[in-house]
């Protein structure tokens, strides 16, 4: 398993991100527009899913043209393991599917890098130069409904 990983997401002006994933030194790249993805609803959805025990969950974002897929897969045996790969296919049902990158990583980590990506954002957010160009792009109840829940599963990384 490898714990050389972090991840990066980035929002950018009129509807666009950029998730940077590093491992081991390589970086990721993928670019996203808001027209067809919520990528931080996704994320947070995603969390909220993990906290909850789900087994699998997936993310799909659309990036102009082609679809990028995030699949995470909790280990039946060792549940704190989580399974992930990011992928790239042609629409969002998964056509001409090409795996980009897979790695194993530990749940509790995995939360912490993909929330405080959120919890940057969100505190970015409140600056009104940043957030001009950026309406709309933070799923502020769903945010609150994650913190609540963190509180009570992991509250030491908040």
């Amino acid at each position: 398993m490898e714990d050389n990983i972090d991840f990066s997401f980035i929002l950018d002006k009129h509807g666009w991100s950029t998730f940077l994933i590093s491992i081991k030194g390589a970086i990721h790249q993928i670019g996203i527009s808001s027209v067809l993805s919520d990528p931080m609803y996704d994320i947070t959805s995603l969390l909220l899913a993990l906290l909850n025990n789900e087994d699998k969950v997936e993310m799909q974002w659309f990036e102009e043209p082609g679809w990028s897929i995030f699949r995470v897969i909790r280990d039946k045996t060792q549940r704190h393991i989580l399974s992930v790969e990011i992928g790239n296919a042609t629409d969002q049902y998964g056509s001409e599917y090409e795996k980009v990158v897979g790695f194993s990583i530990k749940q509790k980590q995995f939360l912490i890098i993909m929330f405080y990506q959120l919890k940057k954002s969100y505190h970015l957010l409140m600056e009104k130069s940043f957030a001009k160009d950026r309406q709309g792009e933070f799923p502020y109840d769903r945010y609150k409904k994650l913190v609540e829940k963190i509180e009570v599963t992991c509250p030491g990384i908040l």
